[in-house]
């Protein structure tokens, strides 16, 4: 017999997301922490041997798609961001039986692929042309007209890529 899956309240299904991604960085040896508030620009913040300060911004999700709102968020390619993005994936069933995937990305590349994925929307519902290069800048204006997401299958390639904040934070 199949189990219904459970659904978690976004607030503390985001909130546990954050302690996730905290606890994985503690067993790497790194110091981490959640920071806390409603207008708080960073969800974690590690650091390592090298003593310099790493932001991580967390995205949890049930489903197969993360919402990143990041052309949503930010401007330009100069804009002060984090340094590191963690995405989880959470599944549970009816017993409250867990499942976790974490893919780990720097700024720069779910900005590649997060433009990769709005310029496939754009092309099917005929906002660009297919020879059309799209700047940081366009991106940012044409992203305001809804709310950027990535799938899974976008992310899979960085799954447990843990060692990109582990060395960064031990350089």
């Amino acid at each position: 017999m199949k189990m219904k899956k459970t659904e978690i309240n976004k607030y503390y299904l985001s909130l546990a997301g954050e302690y996730r991604v905290a606890s994985e960085l503690l067993k790497r040896n790194l110091n981490a922490t959640v920071t806390f508030g409603n207008a708080k620009s960073a969800d974690v913040v590690v650091y390592g041997s090298n003593r310099k300060a790493r932001i991580i911004e967390v995205k949890t999700s049930q489903q197969k798609n993360f919402v990143t709102s990041f052309y949503n968020k930010y401007k330009n390619a100069e804009q002060e961001h984090p340094d590191f993005w963690v995405l989880l994936q959470v599944k549970v069933d009816a017993d409250y039986n867990f499942s976790e995937r974490f893919f780990i990305l720097s700024h720069t590349e779910l900005a590649k692929i997060q433009a990769k994925r709005n310029r496939a929307y754009r092309l099917k519902h005929g906002d660009i042309t297919e020879n059309q290069k799209l700047t940081w800048e366009q991106h940012y204006q044409l992203s305001q007209k809804g709310v950027d997401n990535v799938l899974l299958t976008d992310v899979e390639k960085h799954e447990n890529k843990w060692d990109k904040i582990v060395k960064a934070c031990n350089k």
